[in-house]
């Protein structure tokens, strides 16, 4: 089978990583794999057409100066996919890009099967982006329960599969010392996590620097930040640039990250996917972010959601504490942080959300069994 996997952030790699292995596992010919992927699908010798980290931008202001090259990516890929004319392509998150290369795939050739991994948030803005997946998506998998029924009722084949991140193991982290992590630690783990990319780690670790400075935190825990290779030297830079009271932990080690998870006790983190998988790891935190100014008010006008956290989006209220723009500054975030350090009852209440939520985002499989399914399926015209 030839088989494309499109992505557009390290989130998308893991995940497409993961639908690999259950694909090999159900699929017993040879897969050969092109598209674009980072060092997890690069593990399953995927041949890339470019780097996730050429269109990895977040924001709509962010995106601007780069606009031409993304152009150029989209067009390249498509010409490319349409060359090796695949059985499948799958493409994983990343809506803006992803459906773009989707269209124009369909208007070259409606018989290419597609398939999209993760919906476009059509319930929390530019719900028009439903047309766009029904003229280009074959069948859509969803990893959030309530989305199934919004694209049902627009008639799009869709499975919900579950969240990945409900098929992490967590036996695996039993009995973790911290000298696995680093010998340095003494005390317990407070994890720092200022995002992804580097426009929300040059807008947001200044910040947690400065909160973490001026905080009573420093005596009571060691400070761990998880990054990733390409942002590592990033993170350096500002850390040398900066006055730090305290001591930063830094790596770039993937399984590194989550035994410094599983160790945790508290954190203060960008939003993102790294927020569930903290919760998953019964992590109490606090979710601070800025965008670029011309960004948030654009934003304002457009996004549906009170929320960014996916917790409370679940839940429908706010159970993880999120200070956007303007609240996101060291004073504030150190009130929140005080409350969910030395409140227990705010704790528990945390607790019993998350617990419910996370409850709603599994099913008795694990989702890249039955994400893998449901391409085989479409593969041999089953839906």
């Amino acid at each position: 089978m030839k088989l494309v996997i499109i992505t557009g952030e390290e989130s998308g790699d893991v995940l497409g990583a993961s639908l690999m292995d259950a694909l090999n596992k159900n699929y017993l010919k040879p897969i050969e794999l092109y598209g674009i992927g980072g060092k997890e699908l690069e593990k399953h010798n995927i041949k890339n057409f470019y780097s996730i980290s050429d269109i990895n931008v977040m924001g709509l202001i962010e995106v601007v100066p780069k606009i031409f090259k993304i152009k150029k990516i989209i067009s390249q890929t498509v010409k490319k996919i349409l060359e090796i004319k695949p059985d499948l392509v799958i493409t994983i998150d990343s809506p803006d890009f992803n459906l773009r290369i989707a269209s124009k795939l369909k208007n070259e050739n409606s018989n290419l099967k597609i398939i999209q991994y993760v919906a476009p948030s059509v319930w929390n803005w530019r719900p028009k982006r439903i047309e766009i997946v029904k003229r280009s998506i074959d069948h859509l998998l969803t990893i959030l329960p309530f989305e199934k029924k919004i694209f049902d009722k627009e008639s799009v084949p869709t499975t919900f599969v579950g969240h990945p991140i409900t098929q992490l193991d967590l036996s695996k982290f039993e009995g973790i010392k911290t000298n696995e992590v680093d010998k340095s630690i003494t005390k317990p783990i407070f994890l720092i996590l200022p995002g992804s990319r580097a426009s929300e780690v040059k807008r947001l670790l200044p910040i947690f620097i400065d909160t973490i400075n001026n905080s009573t935190l420093i005596d009571k825990f060691d400070f761990i930040l998880p990054t990733t290779e390409t942002m590592q030297p990033i993170v350096k830079s500002i850390i040398s640039s900066k006055s730090l009271n305290f001591n930063m932990i830094i790596f770039n080690d993937e399984e590194k990250k989550f035994k410094s998870f599983s160790l945790a006790e508290y954190a203060l983190i960008a939003s993102g996917t790294v927020g569930l998988e903290l919760s998953y790891f019964n992590v109490i935190y606090v979710s601070a972010y800025k965008f670029n100014f011309i960004t948030y008010n654009l934003l304002k006008l457009l996004v549906k959601s009170k929320f960014g956290n996916l917790i409370n989006i679940i839940i429908g209220k706010m159970v993880i504490p999120e200070l956007i723009q303007s609240d996101c500054n060291s004073k504030n975030i150190n009130l929140e942080l005080e409350k969910i350090i030395n409140n227990k009852d705010y704790q528990n209440s945390i607790k019993d959300n998350v617990s419910r939520a996370l409850k709603e985002l599994s099913l008795s499989d694990s989702s890249s069994e039955i994400a893998a399914q449901t391409v085989l399926k479409v593969l041999k015209n089953e839906r």
